[in-house]
């Protein structure tokens, strides 16, 4: 076999292999594409349209989860809890900076699940003094 042909062969048979190569990482990709869109609608309909659930990527469930506790208002157990695994996955002591950040995300949505559940409140109180205030008079109020 000539020089030239035996060139022209390896290139043939590289720019197939690559042209595959290519081809597989493009479905791959498409369908790590479709993955990702059905997670997002998965979380989406998880979170009912929570704000807060999609600016931090989290919910109230998994955080709860993450932290191991039961109930998402008790800030005591929430301190406790959030110390021992902070200190548990500190690098410094052999620990993961992943985890160690995820119980920190988990910690600052619970931290907003309050702030967000404290805002409604103050919000439903504004709002039966405003009733209140503009409750229109019976006339049963009158002296005679």
């Amino acid at each position: 076999m000539s020089a030239p042909r035996a060139i022209i062969q390896m290139l043939t048979t590289g720019s197939r292999i690559v042209y595959r190569a290519f081809g597989d990482a493009y479905k791959q990709a498409m369908a790590n594409s479709a993955a990702a869109q059905t997670a997002a609608g998965n979380m989406k309909a998880t979170a009912d349209g929570d704000r807060m659930t999609r600016a931090s990527g989290i919910t109230v469930e998994e955080s709860t989860k993450i932290l191991n506790i039961e109930d998402a208002n008790s800030k005591e157990e929430l301190s406790s809890k959030f110390g021992h695994l902070f200190d548990a996955n500190d690098p410094k002591k052999g620990g993961s900076i992943y985890l160690q950040s995820k119980v920190i995300r988990a910690r600052e949505r619970i931290e907003m699940h309050w702030a967000q559940e404290k805002l409604k409140a103050e919000q439903e109180l504004a709002e039966k003094e405003k009733e209140k205030t503009e409750a229109p008079s019976d006339g049963s109020d009158k002296q005679q």
